[in-house]
């Protein structure tokens, strides 16, 4: 790949870092409840799927295809890659340790409650919007492995197949848990892992097609009008899809994914891919930003929430975009003089 079309890619992620401040704040739910809904549930929901298939391109392009799978060069990529994202996890982690005693202190302290933090580290985040990063390590990793026996076009498969049974849980429990024996092994898998949204039942689907992407099976079209016009379609479809979701009662909160979500979130890549901008500097500064804003924003959202309980959604979401984007700059900014402050970020 070349570097060019790594701008388009890290503008799209500096603005959906911002949209998930939305899913976490509803900045439009004082003004108008529909609005509200089709920023947090339908458009900010495809942040995330977007973080998931840009970091599938970009490490799966850095892989040599001319070697094993199983090669000293490409396993070491991995483990580096993997390392990078642990080392992230875990210090964010401990910046989260207030904030989760503040979750728990009346329940009290006790072993049931290191027991559930130890199983939301390892399986559903630290904190509730940290599940991204240890969710991208096991993706990556699956991905990976499923690619040493089998071909991408299983992988990618298997993955959609994964897909569907997450989705299920996700937007669909009511249905499942009606199931016999289904809705019962579903209960189970429910009291250990809390949620199908994670690496394996929603990541890897995008990893995988990041992969597809990066491998070279599709080439991409120099003009951006094919793929924008596929995104526009695929959006509309999405609007269809939850709206119908919402009028039969199986919207909720924590509803993120849908089938739509796939071709918007692919032909939306594609299009970033086609578009051509001059290298600049400030593109390498937007990537870093955007991963402060995702692992820092929640912060804010609970320490403004908890001095304004009753302010305005809208002035809510403002105050906390921009004091997260502040806490990038300066982390950012001391990085340069202080290279300990690049741990937070790299």
């Amino acid at each position: 790949m070349q570097k060019k079309t790594y701008c388009a890619l890290d503008i799209a992620k500096f603005m959906s870092a911002f949209l998930v401040i939305c899913i976490h704040t509803g900045p439009l739910l004082d003004i108008n409840e529909t609005a509200n809904f089709v920023l947090v549930q339908i458009i900010a929901r495809i942040a995330v799927p977007l973080f998931f298939i840009i970091s599938g391109y970009l490490f799966f392009a850095k892989l040599d295809n001319e070697r094993e799978w199983n090669d000293y060069a490409n396993v070491t990529a991995l483990k580096h890659y993997v390392f990078r994202l642990g080392k992230l996890y875990l210090i964010w982690s401990i910046f989260y340790l207030p904030f989760n005693y503040l979750l728990v202190r009346g329940d009290g302290l006790h072993a049931m409650t290191f027991l559930r933090y130890l199983r939301d580290f390892f399986f559903t985040g630290s904190y509730y919007h940290l599940w991204f990063l240890p969710a991208l390590m096991v993706a990556v990793c699956a991905v990976y492995v499923l690619r040493r026996y089998v071909s991408l076009t299983t992988t990618i498969i298997i993955s959609a197949l994964l897909y569907l049974i997450g989705m299920l849980g996700n937007v669909y429990p009511q249905m499942i848990e009606e199931l016999p024996y289904i809705g019962r092994a579903y209960h189970y898998y429910i009291q250990l892992f809390v949620t199908t949204r994670n690496g394996i039942f929603f990541g890897m689907l995008f990893i995988s097609l990041g992969a597809y992407f990066a491998q070279g099976r599709m080439v991409v079209s120099r003009s951006t009008l094919g793929p924008f016009i596929g995104f526009v379609l695929s959006l509309c479809a999405l609007f269809g899809e939850c709206f119908f979701l919402r009028e039969q009662g199986y919207m909720h909160d924590l509803a993120s994914m849908y089938l739509m979500l796939v071709p918007t979130v692919a032909f939306l890549f594609i299009t970033l891919l086609s578009i051509d901008l001059k290298v600049k500097e400030l593109y390498k500064t937007l990537r870093v930003l955007s991963l402060l804003i995702y692992v820092s924003h929640l912060m804010f959202v609970v320490v403004v929430t908890a001095l304004f309980p009753t302010m305005n959604a809208l002035l809510q979401y403002g105050i906390v975009a921009l004091s997260s984007l502040l806490f990038a700059l300066i982390i950012y900014t001391l990085a340069k003089h202080f290279p300990i402050f690049k741990h937070l970020y790299a």
